[in-house]
């Protein structure tokens, strides 16, 4: 039996989660709780042994972020999926850092809630079972979609993490123009040489676009932007 929180303080919100979430896996096989503040959750945490908790970002009070680190400090480590309308980097870094399951902004499509659920589901199936795993079963895990384009993720060139491209990408998210290594460096805390590699593989990977830039005085510099 599966017990599952959604922390969520809009009322209409927490029961669409609910609706969708009941539309995936049958009532009989799970055991669902809902509260709308993060001390509730805190304290339900405590008590029960949840497998999967629905987080909003902007609670009253305790926010779901500051919610992540308490459950760090009580020895706590839910799975959780974010849904939230917050997507600047700070927050998705605090989600990423963590280990946030997946990371949905609203508003968003059920397909999209779907194969997040489909995933922990995966992730819960093999992760509970008392033996050694197969490599084919762990890539269930550790290998997920690439939902913005539909596509399987490959694994990353040597020397690239997910860890740091998820990063770069959430701040990517937030820069509406063009934007330089400069800006994607000062903005994600890495260095320059780091975060070029990382836009060298968005390029390749037809991510974003890059052109170069011609000063009045000194060298070019090349300046990228999110393909849409």
């Amino acid at each position: 039996m599966l017990q599952i929180l959604i922390v969520e303080d809009d009322p209409m919100v927490s029961s669409i989660n609910k609706q969708y979430l009941m539309k995936i896996i049958p009532p009989a096989k799970m055991r669902l709780y809902q509260v709308d503040k993060a001390d509730k959750a805190l304290a339900l945490a405590q008590k029960l042994q949840l497998d999967l908790v629905l987080l909003d970002i902007y609670l009253p009070k305790i926010s779901g972020t500051e919610l992540l680190h308490l459950f760090i400090e009580h020895n706590l480590h839910p799975n959780v999926i974010m849904l939230s309308a917050a997507k600047d980097s700070q927050s998705v870094n605090q989600a990423l850092n963590y280990g946030v399951l997946d990371y949905l902004v609203k508003p968003f499509s059920f397909e999209r809630f779907h194969k997040a659920i489909e995933h922990f589901l995966k992730y819960n199936e093999v992760l509970n079972q008392d033996r050694q795993l197969s490599q084919t079963e762990l890539d269930q895990v550790f290998i997920t979609q690439d939902f913005a384009g539909e596509k399987e993720m490959t694994s990353l060139p040597k020397g690239l993490s997910n860890f740091s491209l998820n990063k770069i990408k959430a701040v990517i998210a937030e820069t509406p123009d063009y934007f330089s290594n400069q800006e994607i460096a000062r903005k994600s805390k890495l260095s320059r040489i780091t975060t070029k590699k990382y836009l060298d593989y968005l390029v390749k990977t037809n991510e974003l676009t890059i052109k170069t830039h011609y000063l009045k005085v000194g060298r070019p510099i090349k300046l990228y932007k999110a393909n849409k």
